[in-house]
């Protein structure tokens, strides 16, 4: 007796995607068949042969999108509140900033890297283009809930470094789909104040920020 066709339905117990790198995954099962076997089709149906092996090949394929808003790659460091309390009153700024939001989509683990343009130290510099005066520039991140540290704990202004320290890996805790980020751009009052004295003068520089799914 010929069987042309067997049909067996199973399910397949992997561990946490979401804990998984992208990639295939191979693998073999191999069952008995015959009488008292794996597969018994009766006492007297003796297989032409006694294995079955299945093969299986799984892919992983995990999502990883960033959103900016348009013209959200043009930061301006404005004063809290805005420019009034220094042109009416005269009132120094405590310091400047600007927080730039984005959405993110994300089903695995990633890191978060920072290059400029120039720098001083572990992080980026904006340079005055009258008399090349420096400034350094803070920039640190917030992720949306669901997305944490290695340890667990929430993302709320994760200082990005040049060396790429604290942002080396950050973990889904569950599937998370076009939610709010945040970047925030920051120059401290001190550097603020020597902004200040250079009035009439531009500060610029270019800050990239990457994503990366490889780890």
């Amino acid at each position: 007796m010929r069987l042309n066709s067997l049909e067996f339905a199973y399910e397949l117990i992997t561990p946490n995607p979401l804990g998984m790198s992208s990639g295939e995954y191979i693998g073999s099962h191999q069952y008995t068949v015959g009488p008292g076997k794996d597969f018994d089709l009766g006492d007297v149906m003796m297989p032409s042969s006694p294995t079955l092996t299945l093969n299986f090949t799984l892919a992983v394929q995990h999502d990883l999108k960033v959103e900016v808003p348009p013209n959200g790659n043009r930061i301006e460091l404005v004063p809290q509140g805005g420019w009034q309390a220094w042109l009416n009153q005269g009132r120094k700024p405590a310091r400047l900033f600007r927080d730039q939001t984005f959405s993110i989509s994300a089903s695995s683990r990633f890191k978060m890297q920072m290059s400029c343009e120039r720098s001083i130290g572990d992080t980026c510099a904006l340079k005055n283009t009258t008399d090349g005066h420096e400034v350094p520039l803070d920039v640190s991140v917030s992720l949306p809930h669901g997305l944490n540290r290695a340890d667990g704990s929430a993302v709320i202004r994760q200082p990005l470094l040049l060396s790429g320290a604290g942002t080396e890996q950050f973990n889904p805790g569950f599937y998370v789909n076009r939610r709010p980020g945040t970047l925030h751009f920051e120059v401290k009052k001190d550097h603020a104040d020597q902004m200040l004295e250079r009035g009439g003068s531009t500060y610029s520089g270019q800050v990239t920020v990457v994503w990366d799914s490889e780890l």
